[in-house]
């Protein structure tokens, strides 16, 4: 990879923040109680397909000597609707290397590690073994770490799929909230647990 490729690569990265995807509803799981166990059910609103998240931002990382410098880039995804940060089961990152010395040349791996805060990430699903549950667990994402980057959406659709769904868009919003309440719960009884 030449110098140009390198730096394309990084403002293309650059260029998927504030972009939009619509990403299907059955990859999203819901924290409910019932029968007296916290459980992370699939749900669905209505007819709609699926949900709305914003590339807000990118979490970054600089790591310089006088051989090389490496930055990295962790995209932070947010729900249109509300703004709550979406949780995922692993963090993935871009790791953009440059190598100055000797031999100069340019590396791009993706980072991919496990995100201790997705509840459901714990094996036994033990309530002991896990991190205490926070806002962020209300709704939780499986995604599958194929591209730490998300599709856009052409704006047109997005506006046409917005004015569709929108009953089902402030139902999201509700149930948002009810599982937040439920993550708030679930946190106090681990705390008592603990």
């Amino acid at each position: 990879m030449n110098t140009n490729e390198f730096y394309n690569i990084v403002k293309l990265i650059a260029e998927h923040k504030n972009k939009i995807a619509l990403i299907n509803i059955n990859e999203f799981r819901r924290l409910k109680r019932t029968q007296g166990e916290y459980k992370w059910v699939p749900f669905e609103i209505g007819s709609m397909p699926a949900i709305p998240i914003k590339t807000t931002d990118f979490k970054e990382a600089y790591k310089a000597t006088s051989e090389m410098v490496k930055i990295r880039l962790t995209p932070i995804w947010n729900y249109i609707t509300n703004g709550k940060q979406v949780i995922a089961p692993n963090i993935e990152s871009f790791e953009l290397t440059e190598h100055s010395k000797f031999k100069p040349h340019y590396k791009l791996s993706k980072i991919i590690n496990p995100n201790h805060h997705y509840l459901t990430n714990s094996k036994t699903l033990n309530i002991f073994d896990q991190e205490f549950a926070k806002e962020e667990n209300a709704i939780e994402w499986e995604k599958i770490p194929s591209s730490p980057l998300l599709a856009p959406v052409d704006e047109r659709i997005l506006q046409l799929f917005l004015q569709k769904y929108k009953d089902e868009l402030d139902e999201f919003n509700k149930i948002y909230e009810e599982s937040a309440q439920t993550a708030k719960e679930l946190s106090n009884f681990q705390k008592k647990l603990k």
